[in-house]
């Protein structure tokens, strides 16, 4: 079976049995990308993700295809955790797009969310428990609209492009329901319904309209929120080398990281010498081009966030 499938402004082929490619397998896929099914064109996309049945895994990359040989049907009906498949939020398919999009687009991703107020662009960067999350329903609460949840996408030419990214998101029922139930009644949610650890929430109700910013205001946020931490620290990194390292570590994250899917399936990472190069170059043509007020590492508990939040609002 064939699919074709737009992230963003690239236009990826997928090659795969039918089992494997139905919209079931995409498990929590939109809450890294916002995606839409096109018709397959062959020889004519971006990028192709090709997957082939087979008692023996393997990966390699044939120019602008990625090929995957493995036993997935199977594979997929064991796993107890589905986000570690080929098309789960957290398996390969996701770091091949995000490879393509440096490849084929010469763009940045950040594992980060994105929140807009007036013509600043708050970029709160980590990966999981990182707190993320409580940024995004902080800043929700205080008027800022969500651009992204997860993976901010940019170039950097004649100025600098941020194009939107998910705006849903995996958030703890427990979250919710302790510190921000004002906001879940808003988004129309039942918590007394919710048993699971986990639930997908659509934050398109907040979103920015633009789809592409053009040179805003920028504030990169590096936090650690505990739930229970009392002490804050509220750090300003102002050396160029120090924000550059971030950057690149934050940009990096997920293309270097090998995975383990389907809890048998050893994958290692898709990024290479040549990448990380050019991703070097593009990020210092950000620090010199964009409008980047500041860079902090925040680190607090959950109440505290919103302080920081106003503190972007004050400027």
């Amino acid at each position: 079976m064939k699919k074709g499938i737009r992230i963003w402004n690239m236009d990826i082929g997928i090659v795969a049995p039918e089992e494997i490619i139905k919209e079931d397998r995409f498990y929590w896929l939109d809450t890294n990308f916002t995606y839409e099914v096109i018709s397959f064109r062959e020889n004519n996309m971006d990028a192709y993700f090709q997957v082939e049945e087979s008692d023996r895994g393997g990966l390699w990359i044939d120019g602008n295809t990625l090929k995957t040989r493995g036993n997935f049907h199977t594979w997929y009906r064991k796993t107890a955790d589905k986000r570690f498949t080929l098309f789960g939020n957290l398996g390969l398919f996701s770091t091949w797009v995000l490879r393509s999009i440096e490849e084929r687009k010469e763009g940045i991703t950040f594992h980060a969310c994105a929140l807009k107020k007036e013509d600043r662009l708050l970029i709160v960067s980590g990966g999981a428990g990182s707190g993320k999350t409580v940024f995004i329903l902080s800043a929700l609460e205080r008027g800022w609209r969500i651009f992204a949840t997860e993976f901010v996408h940019l170039q950097v030419k004649k100025n600098v492009q941020f194009y939107r990214g998910a705006l849903k998101d995996a958030v703890r029922v427990d979250t919710f329901r302790h510190h921000f139930p004002h906001l879940a009644e808003k988004l129309g949610l039942d918590l007394k319904e919710e048993t699971g650890d986990k639930l997908v929430v659509d934050f398109s109700l907040f979103k920015v309209e633009e789809k592409i910013l053009k040179d805003p205001r920028i504030v990169f946020i590096f936090p650690h929120v505990e739930e229970k931490r009392e002490r804050i620290i509220y750090r300003e990194l102002k050396d160029r080398e120090s924000i550059l390292r971030n950057l690149f570590q934050n940009a990096s994250e997920k293309l270097g990281k090998s995975l383990l899917l389907y809890g048998c399936w050893a994958v290692p990472g898709l990024d290479t010498p040549v990448l990380a190069e050019k991703r070097v170059e593009r990020l210092m043509k950000l620090l010199e081009k964009g409008k980047v007020e500041k860079t902090l590492v925040w680190v607090s508990g959950v109440k505290e966030v919103s302080e920081i939040i106003q503190k972007m609002e004050w400027r």
